[in-house]
């Protein structure tokens, strides 16, 4: 119930400061797991994938926010958990592994935090790791505009047009690290850019 109004009303919000072009539909599975990886530019970036996405997708938030046990509460009933930031959280990769192996996608941020500008940076390992220990495909998607709706600091939506660019799926197997799969899917993500 909540994550259905959650859903309606962010779409309404959407209509009216955000309105959102999707390009690359057939590249998202329609079943078993996956794994999207997007860049992240804006504290909106989750919340448009929510609404951009065919299916419903397990996410990472940082752990601040669930100390508001209101909030905290809000973000479950969204299918998001707790991550804690600037350490390797083997807790939240493994609740990661878990919606994967029960073929529900998850949605991850390979640089980490949010990005300011054009420049690229160096891709946390967390998302390497789910993608090699899974197995799971990894679908890129790129989302441009969003951080001008809300960018850094405000506290209020500007409205902008938002694009969301899905990639073709592929896999990093063969990649011999963690961090050599996450550069990997960081590379495919910017390629969309």
């Amino acid at each position: 119930m909540i994550y259905y109004f959650t859903y309606f009303f962010t779409k309404f919000l959407s209509f009216l400061f955000f309105p959102r072009t999707v390009k690359g539909w057939e590249n998202v599975p329609v079943q078993g797991a996956y794994i999207l990886a997007c860049n992240h530019i804006s504290n909106l970036d989750p919340v448009i994938m929510g609404i951009s996405t065919p299916r419903r997708l397990h996410f990472m938030a940082k752990i601040e926010l669930f100390k508001n046990p209101l909030v905290g509460w809000w973000l479950k009933q969204l299918w998001a958990f707790p991550i804690k930031r600037g350490e390797a959280d083997f807790g939240a990769l493994k609740e990661s592994l878990k919606y994967l192996k029960k073929g529900d996608p998850v949605l991850v941020f390979p640089e980490g935090t949010r990005r300011t500008g054009d420049k690229s940076v160096k891709p946390q390992p967390g998302s390497g790791f789910l993608a090699l220990k899974s197995g799971a495909v990894v679908v890129p998607v790129c989302i441009k505009g969003s951080d001008a709706v809300m960018p850094p600091g405000s506290r209020f939506f500007q409205r902008h047009p938002v694009a969301v660019t899905y990639g073709r799926p592929f896999l990093v197997l063969e990649c011999p690290s963690y961090e050599a799969a996450s550069q990997k899917i960081l590379e495919e993500i910017y390629k969309l850019a």
